[in-house]
């Protein structure tokens, strides 16, 4: 494993995925890839909604150089990147592009009627991935032990 794919969406459950993807990167050596994907679906009509997108990838930018720099991680080569469409298909797209052995991803996103309506993206990203896929579901309660 030479490269790790982390798509994230920036939430509480990314998070956990995320120091998985870490610890995977760190053990193998890996080069880790960091995805952000602005949601905008394809059949969306052109509105002039540019400026909007553009900000968005530049909060999105920031959040994963935040990112980076939270994982104190000096033996790790991250490649950060952000990605606008449909996210299943983004992280398919990147995946094969940057020739990924392995996506490290968190279950959870989207809730109830657009959940419904849309599926998972982790769903879809199993099934289309052209590589193995973990992953990781956020505990639902903590445990002492």
């Amino acid at each position: 494993i030479s490269r790790i794919l982390f798509p994230t969406d920036f939430s509480h459950d990314a998070e956990l995925a995320f120091q998985y993807a870490l610890t995977f990167a760190g053990r193998f050596g890996a080069e880790l890839y960091i995805l952000h994907v602005i949601y905008f679906p394809p059949q969306t009509p052109e509105y002039d909604i540019g400026q909007i997108i553009d900000g968005l990838v530049k909060n999105a930018e920031q959040s994963l150089n935040r990112l980076i720099e939270s994982a104190h991680e000096p033996n790790i080569v991250f490649h950060p990147d952000v990605q606008v469409g449909a996210e299943h298909v983004e992280i398919t797209k990147c995946a094969e592009k940057e020739e990924i052995d392995l996506i490290i991803m968190g279950t959870r996103g989207r809730t109830g009627l657009a959940h419904i309506f849309l599926g998972s993206v982790a769903e879809r990203v199993v099934r289309h991935a052209p590589c193995p896929v973990l992953t990781v579901k956020h505990p639902e309660h903590d445990f002492v032990g």
